[in-house]
Protein backbone atom coordinates (compact mmCIF):
# COMPACT_ATOMS: atom_id res chain seq x y z
CA UNK A 1 0.00 0.00 0.00
CA UNK A 2 2.42 2.60 1.01
CA UNK A 3 4.36 1.74 -2.17
CA UNK A 4 1.33 2.33 -4.28
CA UNK A 5 0.82 5.76 -2.49
CA UNK A 6 4.50 6.67 -3.06
CA UNK A 7 3.90 6.00 -7.17
CA UNK A 8 0.39 7.84 -7.30
CA UNK A 9 2.17 10.90 -5.44
CA UNK A 10 4.99 10.62 -8.11
CA UNK A 11 2.96 11.10 -11.14
CA UNK A 12 0.90 13.80 -9.50
CA UNK A 13 4.34 15.46 -9.29
CA UNK A 14 4.74 15.10 -12.65
CA UNK A 15 1.45 16.00 -13.61
CA UNK A 16 1.94 19.30 -12.41
CA UNK A 17 5.15 20.00 -13.74
CA UNK A 18 3.83 19.42 -17.03
CA UNK A 19 1.21 21.76 -16.49
CA UNK A 20 3.31 24.64 -15.19
CA UNK A 21 6.01 24.07 -18.07
CA UNK A 22 2.71 24.57 -20.55
CA UNK A 23 2.11 28.01 -18.35
CA UNK A 24 5.74 28.62 -19.20
CA UNK A 25 5.64 27.83 -22.69
CA UNK A 26 2.34 30.49 -23.03
CA UNK A 27 4.12 32.76 -21.19
CA UNK A 28 7.02 33.14 -23.38
CA UNK A 29 4.59 32.53 -26.64
CA UNK A 30 2.81 35.93 -25.70
CA UNK A 31 5.99 37.80 -23.62
CA UNK A 32 4.57 40.88 -21.88
CA UNK A 33 1.13 40.97 -21.94
CA UNK A 34 0.35 44.12 -20.20
CA UNK A 35 -2.65 46.68 -20.80
CA UNK A 36 0.10 49.67 -21.07
CA UNK A 37 0.24 50.04 -24.83
CA UNK A 38 3.97 51.57 -24.89
CA UNK A 39 6.20 48.46 -26.16
CA UNK A 40 8.86 47.30 -24.22
CA UNK A 41 12.60 46.68 -25.02
CA UNK A 42 13.26 43.09 -23.02
CA UNK A 43 12.34 40.43 -25.05
CA UNK A 44 14.28 38.01 -25.81
CA UNK A 45 13.31 36.72 -29.32
CA UNK A 46 16.17 34.22 -29.67
CA UNK A 47 14.15 32.07 -27.33
CA UNK A 48 10.42 32.27 -29.25
CA UNK A 49 8.68 29.32 -29.72
CA UNK A 50 7.89 27.14 -33.09
CA UNK A 51 5.04 29.36 -34.11
CA UNK A 52 6.47 32.47 -34.06
CA UNK A 53 10.32 31.90 -35.76
CA UNK A 54 9.28 32.05 -39.75
CA UNK A 55 11.54 30.51 -41.53
CA UNK A 56 11.66 29.59 -46.19
CA UNK A 57 11.65 31.78 -48.97
CA UNK A 58 8.29 32.87 -48.75
CA UNK A 59 5.52 32.55 -46.42
CA UNK A 60 2.24 34.07 -44.53
CA UNK A 61 1.17 34.61 -40.85
CA UNK A 62 -1.86 36.27 -39.65
CA UNK A 63 -2.72 38.16 -36.00
CA UNK A 64 -4.22 35.62 -33.61
CA UNK A 65 -7.99 34.66 -33.94
CA UNK A 66 -7.66 36.66 -37.57
CA UNK A 67 -10.44 38.10 -38.77
CA UNK A 68 -10.74 39.08 -35.00
CA UNK A 69 -8.39 40.14 -32.59
CA UNK A 70 -8.37 39.27 -28.95
CA UNK A 71 -7.74 41.76 -26.58
CA UNK A 72 -4.66 42.72 -24.61
CA UNK A 73 -2.17 40.98 -27.11
CA UNK A 74 1.72 41.54 -27.38
CA UNK A 75 2.69 38.97 -29.75
CA UNK A 76 6.10 38.78 -32.07
CA UNK A 77 6.94 37.06 -34.81
CA UNK A 78 10.65 36.48 -36.20
CA UNK A 79 11.15 36.09 -39.33
CA UNK A 80 14.55 35.01 -40.60
CA UNK A 81 15.51 34.00 -44.46
CA UNK A 82 18.67 32.90 -45.62
CA UNK A 83 21.98 35.04 -44.48
CA UNK A 84 22.28 36.33 -48.10
CA UNK A 85 18.71 37.96 -48.57
CA UNK A 86 16.36 40.37 -47.03
CA UNK A 87 12.91 40.36 -45.69
CA UNK A 88 10.35 41.82 -47.72
CA UNK A 89 7.00 42.00 -45.60
CA UNK A 90 3.74 42.80 -47.45
CA UNK A 91 0.65 43.46 -45.61
CA UNK A 92 -2.52 42.21 -47.58
CA UNK A 93 -5.60 43.41 -44.47
CA UNK A 94 -5.02 45.27 -41.84
CA UNK A 95 -7.70 46.32 -39.42
CA UNK A 96 -7.04 47.80 -35.49
CA UNK A 97 -8.52 50.14 -33.16
CA UNK A 98 -7.42 53.41 -34.34
CA UNK A 99 -4.45 54.66 -31.63
CA UNK A 100 -4.06 51.27 -29.21
CA UNK A 101 -4.17 49.01 -31.01
CA UNK A 102 -1.17 49.04 -33.39
CA UNK A 103 1.65 46.51 -35.57
CA UNK A 104 5.53 47.28 -34.78
CA UNK A 105 8.23 46.34 -37.05
CA UNK A 106 12.02 45.90 -36.50
CA UNK A 107 14.88 45.82 -38.81
CA UNK A 108 16.64 43.09 -36.49
CA UNK A 109 15.91 40.37 -34.33
CA UNK A 110 14.91 42.31 -31.07
CA UNK A 111 12.95 45.09 -30.25
CA UNK A 112 16.07 47.24 -29.33
CA UNK A 113 16.35 47.31 -33.44
CA UNK A 114 15.25 50.29 -35.56
CA UNK A 115 11.89 50.18 -36.39
CA UNK A 116 10.71 50.52 -39.74
CA UNK A 117 6.95 50.81 -38.97
CA UNK A 118 4.40 52.18 -36.65
CA UNK A 119 1.37 51.38 -37.65
CA UNK A 120 -2.42 51.82 -36.21
CA UNK A 121 -5.94 52.27 -37.98
CA UNK A 122 -7.51 50.29 -41.00
CA UNK A 123 -5.63 51.36 -43.88
CA UNK A 124 -2.78 49.04 -45.34
CA UNK A 125 0.72 50.15 -45.30
CA UNK A 126 3.00 49.85 -48.14
CA UNK A 127 5.67 46.69 -48.18
CA UNK A 128 8.59 47.10 -46.39
CA UNK A 129 12.11 45.31 -46.49
CA UNK A 130 14.73 44.37 -43.83
CA UNK A 131 18.54 45.41 -44.49
CA UNK A 132 19.32 42.41 -42.71
CA UNK A 133 18.45 38.79 -43.11
CA UNK A 134 15.94 39.16 -39.88
CA UNK A 135 12.59 41.14 -38.96
CA UNK A 136 10.56 41.61 -35.89
CA UNK A 137 6.72 41.92 -36.11
CA UNK A 138 4.94 42.89 -32.68
CA UNK A 139 1.28 43.33 -32.75
CA UNK A 140 -0.39 44.73 -29.33
CA UNK A 141 -3.35 45.33 -28.18
CA UNK A 142 -5.40 46.81 -25.12
CA UNK A 143 -8.26 46.13 -23.47
CA UNK A 144 -10.98 47.56 -25.28
CA UNK A 145 -12.56 47.26 -28.87
CA UNK A 146 -11.06 45.04 -31.34
CA UNK A 147 -11.11 44.70 -35.15
CA UNK A 148 -10.28 41.97 -37.63
CA UNK A 149 -6.01 42.61 -36.77
CA UNK A 150 -3.80 41.71 -39.88
CA UNK A 151 -2.86 39.17 -42.51
CA UNK A 152 0.81 39.53 -44.24
CA UNK A 153 2.79 38.06 -46.40
CA UNK A 154 6.88 37.86 -46.16
CA UNK A 155 9.12 37.17 -48.73
CA UNK A 156 13.30 36.47 -48.95
CA UNK A 157 14.73 38.95 -51.51
CA UNK A 158 18.22 40.19 -52.94
CA UNK A 159 20.00 43.16 -51.07
CA UNK A 160 18.68 46.19 -52.65
CA UNK A 161 22.42 46.34 -54.10
CA UNK A 162 23.26 46.11 -57.34
CA UNK A 163 26.82 46.34 -58.97
CA UNK A 164 27.13 47.04 -62.97
CA UNK A 165 29.96 46.94 -65.02
CA UNK A 166 28.85 47.69 -68.35
CA UNK A 167 29.25 50.46 -71.23
CA UNK A 168 25.32 51.27 -70.91
CA UNK A 169 22.50 50.02 -69.74
CA UNK A 170 19.35 50.99 -67.55
CA UNK A 171 18.92 51.11 -63.80
CA UNK A 172 15.24 51.30 -61.96
CA UNK A 173 13.61 51.55 -58.82
CA UNK A 174 12.03 48.42 -57.31
CA UNK A 175 8.52 47.33 -59.05
CA UNK A 176 9.33 50.18 -61.70
CA UNK A 177 6.73 51.08 -62.97
CA UNK A 178 4.51 50.03 -59.99
CA UNK A 179 5.01 51.33 -56.70
CA UNK A 180 8.57 50.89 -54.39
CA UNK A 181 8.89 50.19 -51.09
CA UNK A 182 9.04 52.33 -47.83
CA UNK A 183 11.57 52.07 -45.53
CA UNK A 184 14.06 51.39 -48.19
CA UNK A 185 17.22 52.10 -49.29
CA UNK A 186 18.64 50.83 -52.87
CA UNK A 187 22.16 51.37 -54.49
CA UNK A 188 23.32 51.40 -57.80
CA UNK A 189 27.17 51.12 -58.35
CA UNK A 190 27.91 51.91 -61.81
CA UNK A 191 31.75 51.11 -62.78
CA UNK A 192 33.07 51.53 -66.39
CA UNK A 193 36.28 51.77 -68.34
CA UNK A 194 39.26 53.44 -66.31
CA UNK A 195 38.95 56.91 -68.99
CA UNK A 196 35.69 57.03 -69.47
CA UNK A 197 33.20 59.45 -67.40
CA UNK A 198 29.19 58.33 -67.28
CA UNK A 199 26.37 60.09 -68.29
CA UNK A 200 23.17 59.15 -66.44
CA UNK A 201 19.48 59.86 -67.91
CA UNK A 202 16.78 59.56 -65.68
CA UNK A 203 13.23 59.17 -67.18
CA UNK A 204 9.80 58.75 -65.81
CA UNK A 205 10.94 59.99 -62.07
CA UNK A 206 8.29 60.30 -59.26
CA UNK A 207 8.95 60.05 -55.90
CA UNK A 208 7.24 61.60 -52.56
CA UNK A 209 8.88 64.83 -52.98
CA UNK A 210 11.70 66.11 -49.82
CA UNK A 211 10.87 62.36 -48.40
CA UNK A 212 11.80 59.97 -51.00
CA UNK A 213 15.11 61.16 -52.18
CA UNK A 214 17.45 60.18 -55.08
CA UNK A 215 20.79 60.95 -54.72
CA UNK A 216 23.99 60.59 -56.78
CA UNK A 217 27.98 60.95 -55.87
CA UNK A 218 31.26 60.95 -58.09
CA UNK A 219 32.70 57.81 -56.51
CA UNK A 220 32.40 54.46 -55.36
CA UNK A 221 30.05 55.33 -52.06
CA UNK A 222 28.47 58.55 -50.21
CA UNK A 223 31.83 59.61 -48.60
CA UNK A 224 31.85 60.79 -52.60
CA UNK A 225 31.86 64.23 -53.80
CA UNK A 226 28.18 64.89 -54.32
CA UNK A 227 26.86 65.60 -57.74
CA UNK A 228 22.61 66.03 -57.69
CA UNK A 229 19.33 65.17 -55.42
CA UNK A 230 16.34 64.25 -57.02
CA UNK A 231 12.62 64.41 -55.56
CA UNK A 232 9.24 65.47 -56.53
CA UNK A 233 7.37 64.33 -59.80
CA UNK A 234 9.41 64.54 -63.10
CA UNK A 235 7.53 62.39 -65.23
CA UNK A 236 7.44 65.49 -68.10
CA UNK A 237 11.03 65.59 -67.74
CA UNK A 238 14.86 64.08 -68.38
CA UNK A 239 17.18 64.71 -65.81
CA UNK A 240 20.72 64.42 -66.74
CA UNK A 241 24.13 64.36 -64.75
CA UNK A 242 27.37 63.17 -66.14
CA UNK A 243 30.47 62.02 -63.96
CA UNK A 244 34.03 63.31 -63.72
CA UNK A 245 35.16 60.15 -63.03
CA UNK A 246 34.52 56.25 -63.93
CA UNK A 247 32.81 55.28 -60.87
CA UNK A 248 29.20 56.37 -60.21
CA UNK A 249 27.05 55.78 -57.19
CA UNK A 250 23.39 56.01 -56.95
CA UNK A 251 20.79 55.51 -53.87
CA UNK A 252 17.27 55.58 -53.41
CA UNK A 253 16.25 56.16 -49.94
CA UNK A 254 12.55 56.17 -49.12
CA UNK A 255 10.31 56.74 -45.95
CA UNK A 256 7.76 54.73 -44.05
CA UNK A 257 4.35 56.73 -45.69
CA UNK A 258 3.94 57.56 -49.64
CA UNK A 259 5.17 55.28 -52.32
CA UNK A 260 5.85 56.27 -55.81
CA UNK A 261 6.73 54.65 -59.07
CA UNK A 262 10.27 55.73 -58.66
CA UNK A 263 12.25 56.40 -61.34
CA UNK A 264 14.38 54.67 -64.63
CA UNK A 265 17.54 55.89 -65.89
CA UNK A 266 19.64 54.92 -68.92
CA UNK A 267 23.94 55.65 -68.43
CA UNK A 268 25.84 55.75 -70.87
CA UNK A 269 29.88 55.63 -70.82
CA UNK A 270 32.48 57.33 -72.90
CA UNK A 271 34.91 60.12 -73.05
CA UNK A 272 34.21 63.69 -72.73
CA UNK A 273 33.76 63.89 -76.58
CA UNK A 274 31.88 61.14 -77.11
CA UNK A 275 29.36 61.84 -74.78
CA UNK A 276 28.98 65.36 -75.89
CA UNK A 277 28.16 63.77 -79.34
CA UNK A 278 26.12 61.45 -78.17
CA UNK A 279 24.09 64.63 -76.54
CA UNK A 280 23.71 66.30 -79.75
CA UNK A 281 22.18 63.61 -81.29
CA UNK A 282 19.89 61.80 -79.02
CA UNK A 283 17.99 65.53 -77.50
CA UNK A 284 18.39 68.01 -80.80
CA UNK A 285 15.42 69.74 -79.52
CA UNK A 286 16.90 70.35 -76.15
CA UNK A 287 19.61 72.15 -77.92
CA UNK A 288 17.14 74.29 -80.68
CA UNK A 289 15.59 75.59 -77.29
CA UNK A 290 18.46 76.37 -75.28
CA UNK A 291 19.92 79.57 -75.09
CA UNK A 292 23.18 78.48 -75.18
CA UNK A 293 22.34 77.20 -78.66
CA UNK A 294 20.84 79.82 -79.66
CA UNK A 295 23.76 81.90 -79.06
CA UNK A 296 25.95 79.49 -81.17
CA UNK A 297 23.47 79.88 -84.16
CA UNK A 298 25.65 83.17 -84.96
CA UNK A 299 28.58 80.99 -85.68
CA UNK A 300 29.83 81.06 -89.27
CA UNK A 301 31.79 78.49 -89.41
CA UNK A 302 29.50 75.01 -89.21
CA UNK A 303 32.23 72.84 -87.22
CA UNK A 304 32.79 75.26 -84.78
CA UNK A 305 29.05 76.11 -84.71
CA UNK A 306 29.22 72.28 -83.39
CA UNK A 307 31.90 72.46 -81.30
CA UNK A 308 30.76 75.30 -79.64
CA UNK A 309 27.26 73.51 -78.84
CA UNK A 310 28.58 70.76 -77.63
CA UNK A 311 30.82 72.14 -75.33
CA UNK A 312 27.89 74.85 -73.78
CA UNK A 313 25.74 71.74 -73.55
CA UNK A 314 27.70 69.95 -71.51
CA UNK A 315 28.58 72.25 -68.86
CA UNK A 316 24.97 73.26 -68.97
CA UNK A 317 24.40 69.94 -67.44
CA UNK A 318 27.72 68.93 -65.82
CA UNK A 319 26.58 72.24 -63.41
CA UNK A 320 24.25 70.82 -61.36
CA UNK A 321 20.49 69.57 -61.47
CA UNK A 322 19.65 70.71 -65.01
CA UNK A 323 16.00 69.28 -66.46
CA UNK A 324 14.78 69.68 -70.03
CA UNK A 325 11.31 69.24 -71.37
CA UNK A 326 11.41 67.23 -74.12
CA UNK A 327 9.09 66.30 -76.74
CA UNK A 328 6.77 63.25 -77.17
CA UNK A 329 8.50 61.54 -79.60
CA UNK A 330 11.98 62.09 -77.83
CA UNK A 331 10.72 60.57 -74.79
CA UNK A 332 9.53 57.55 -77.06
CA UNK A 333 12.93 57.16 -78.55
CA UNK A 334 14.57 57.11 -74.82
CA UNK A 335 11.74 54.76 -73.22
CA UNK A 336 12.29 51.97 -76.65
CA UNK A 337 15.85 52.10 -75.38
CA UNK A 338 14.46 50.63 -71.75
CA UNK A 339 15.24 47.25 -70.72
CA UNK A 340 13.10 46.09 -67.67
Amino acid sequence: MDALRAVIVALSLLGVAIIYSDIIEDETEFPNQESDSTPSTDINVEAVLSGQLLTGESGSFESPNYPTADHQLDYVWLIKVGPTKTVRLVLIDFDTETGFDYIIVHDGDSTEHPMLLVHSGNSVPPPIRSTSHKMLVRFITNNKGTSRGFHANFFAVPPCFNAVQSSSGVIASPSFPFSYDSNMRCEWLITVGHSERILLEFFDVNTEKDYDVIQIYDGDSDRAPFLQRISGDHRNEVLFQVSTSNVVLVSLTTDESISETGFAAKFTAGNHADLMQYFVEEYPDFLKDSELNRKTEEEQDGRQEIKTTISDAMIFYEGGVKSSNITSSDYADAVSLMQY
